[in-house]
């Protein structure tokens, strides 16, 4: 049987092509949330941040911060990105149809407070995310990868608006997963957190992380198949809220944990 190590190899290997392909896995699951103002010629485009597509039984959620949804206060819609890669397309929704739902504590959100959101998308749009998405189930006890010999490491997926071209008319987003290092996990009151560090003197990583709040943290538990291939195991373990100001490197990202973003999941039910 070969070793985990030899999966670590492989990660940081481009030719094997394996980053990439958990980049889209996740990346699946991801959307960039736009506000749409206006109608017609009118209409102007504007990239508010990151969310994840989970569902409760069978309802379709977005999860993401509440203060991207704040954002939203004016807008007549929220556009939605799909998987179509390099191709132009439209997926929005009229926000009276979103139904946001939240912990009390979201309306004073602040860096250490609960800052997410769940927001209910109605069933005709659902079925049409469901065809040409992913969507991350979630359930109050978080699930156990398999018991197997394995490498674990954790990716935060989101859209960096320094990373994305945008005018009032047309916006050219990427969704980036950036391999992520736990500085600390921590428990205040009843909500867990994690911060991590991010180096943007590495290619790719940028300095600031605007526009990925409400981005999925994942963590991603590789083993070795009986053929020989390296499969994976994701679990979502956070949501990204906050990048606390530093003078030098690293970059620190606050997310939210698992334990705070399945807290709410009963009033779901």
């Amino acid at each position: 049987m070969r070793h985990p190590a030899d999966i670590e190899t492989a990660l940081f290997d481009e030719t094997t092509g394996l980053a990439a392909r958990i980049g889209r896995d996740i990346g699946a699951y991801t959307v960039a949330l736009l506000s749409v103002t206006g109608s017609g010629p009118n209409e102007v485009l504007d990239f508010q941040g990151s969310g994840t597509l989970v569902s409760v039984h069978d309802t379709l959620y977005v999860l993401t911060a509440a203060h991207v949804w704040e954002k939203f206060e004016n807008a007549a819609g929220i556009g939605l990105t799909l998987d179509e890669e390099n191709e132009d397309h439209r997926f929005f929704i009229d926000v009276r149809q979103i139904v946001p739902l939240g912990p009390k504590e979201s309306s004073s959100w602040g860096p250490q407070g609960l800052d997410l959101l769940f927001l209910k998308i109605p069933p005709s749009p659902a079925a049409e995310l469901r065809d040409v998405k992913k969507v991350y189930p979630l359930t109050v006890e978080i699930p156990e990868p398999p018991q197997v010999n394995s490498l674990e490491v954790w990716v935060l997926l989101g859209s960096p608006r320094d990373q994305n071209k945008i005018t009032p008319k047309h916006a050219s987003l990427t969704i980036n997963g950036f391999f992520a290092k736990i500085r600390s996990e921590y428990t205040l009151g009843n909500h867990d957190y994690f911060e991590l560090e991010m180096n943007s003197t590495f290619p790719g990583i940028p300095k600031r992380f605007y526009g990925v709040s409400g981005g999925g943290f994942w963590s991603v538990v590789m083993y070795w198949s009986e053929g020989g291939g390296v499969q994976w195991f994701l679990t979502l373990v956070g949501m990204a809220c906050w990048q606390i100001p530093v003078s030098s490197e690293p970059q620190i990202i606050r997310c939210l944990g698992a334990k705070s973003i399945r807290t709410f999941v009963p009033q779901l039910l």
